[in-house]
């Protein structure tokens, strides 16, 4: 929970002028635990606590604040990259928490993570690099769910003009993130040729950078999909969402068959994730990140509901239990067991051999755990 301290401008020397991190206007009040943020209003300040502040507010008071002069050379170069990597590391985390929150539709909580990424990334890497580009655009993905099209547009196009000027530096990965953007932006705009256009760039180059059939290019059929099922050509939307089907269906199958997913005992242990988790969240292979996971529920959600709306039949019913499997296999990394086997209980008739493989070692798993967790009570009770 935010806490505050009131600031008098005046107070400070001429050369100091503290800013609001949320709007730049000049600051009344900052954070009393980190004391290096500031704030123009207390709608701001609970703004930036609920989006991200409370996650990242012990760091900010490591690198923000004034640091004690060090007489050796070495040492002050050890600090500074010290520092470096610490803001490198909160860089990354704050732009994920910003993606996830545009992915369950909390907008007004992306914004403020997306701009202590982006002013961060500024920091580190200056007001030109490419490094910028994936805040502004988790920035214009909020503003476009707030339905502020015009400060999308503005985000697009600081996004686009830096690729412009950075284009040998520009993987594809950028440049597919960045034409994905833009296509929801014209479907917003209902301009669907247009979008299609930009969907047609995004897959090709997402399918250069990953390759044709990662989950990563998914997001730009999930959307050519709703293009064109807006456009009323519904045999099309039926091929692109059964291949985004298919396509999230084999990502999260080889997540769960990977070793570390089944070695990992800290559920055993009572280690239950959380918010303060999602630096590791960013490294750690075992898990599937939040931002994804996000991403995956949503796109997951949607194609079920298409499923139930079209006609039922052998096709469907297959299409429908991979779904329902995804779903199995994403509240399984996310630990969420009761979920698992409700989402097993859907599945109906089904016939593919790799489903019901899946199922018995996920059973498997949840019997072996349930039988170390009783184990570890009674010698808890014995003691």
């Amino acid at each position: 929970m935010a806490t505050t301290e009131i600031v008098y401008p005046l107070a400070f020397p001429k050369s100091v002028a503290h800013k609001c991190e949320i709007c730049g206007k000049t600051a009344s009040r900052m954070c009393a635990k980190c004391r290096v943020t500031y704030y123009c209003s207390e709608e701001h300040q609970a703004t930036d606590s609920n989006g991200i502040h409370d996650k990242i507010c012990s760091t900010l008071a490591t690198i923000r604040a004034k640091q004690p002069f060090l007489p050796s050379e070495e040492e002050r170069r050890d600090r500074d990259r010290e520092i470096r990597e610490k803001k490198l590391r909160l860089i990354e985390v704050t732009r994920m928490i910003g993606e996830r929150h545009v992915f369950q539709s909390r907008y007004d909580a992306a914004i403020p993570a997306a701009l202590a990424s982006l002013k961060l990334a500024i920091e580190v890497h200056g007001p030109r690099s490419v490094e910028l580009i994936p805040s502004y655009l988790v920035l214009a993905e909020a503003s476009l769910g707030l339905k502020q099209l015009n400060q999308c547009w503005e985000y697009l196009s600081q996004a686009q003009y830096t690729v412009l000027q950075q284009q040998d530096h520009a993987p594809p990965a950028i440049t597919s993130q960045v034409a994905r953007n833009m296509a929801q932006l014209s479907i917003a705009r209902r301009d669907y040729d247009e979008a299609a256009r930009h969907l047609a760039n995004d897959i090709y180059d997402a399918s250069l950078f990953y390759g044709t059939e990662h989950y990563k290019v998914a997001g730009g059929y999930f959307l050519l999909g709703k293009v064109f099922k807006l456009m009323n050509r519904l045999e099309v939307t039926e091929s692109l969402y059964t291949q985004v089907t298919q396509m999230w269906y084999n990502h999260l199958r080889r997540l769960l068959q990977s070793r570390v997913v089944f070695s990992d005992m800290e559920a055993v242990l009572g280690k239950q994730d959380n918010d303060e988790d999602d630096e590791e969240n960013t490294t750690n292979p075992s898990k599937l990140d939040l931002a994804t996971e996000a991403e995956a529920h949503n796109t997951l959600q949607t194609l079920l509901a298409y499923r139930h709306e079209t006609s039922h039949g052998p096709t469907t019913l297959q299409e429908l239990n991979k779904i329902y499997h995804c779903f199995t296999i994403l509240y399984f990394l996310a630990r969420d067991y009761i979920q698992v086997r409700d989402s097993m209980r859907n599945i109906k008739d089904c016939s593919v051999r790799e489903i019901d493989e899946d199922q018995q070692r996920i059973l498997k798993f949840l019997d072996q755990l349930n039988r170390m967790k009783a184990l570890m009570k009674r010698q808890q009770q014995e003691n």
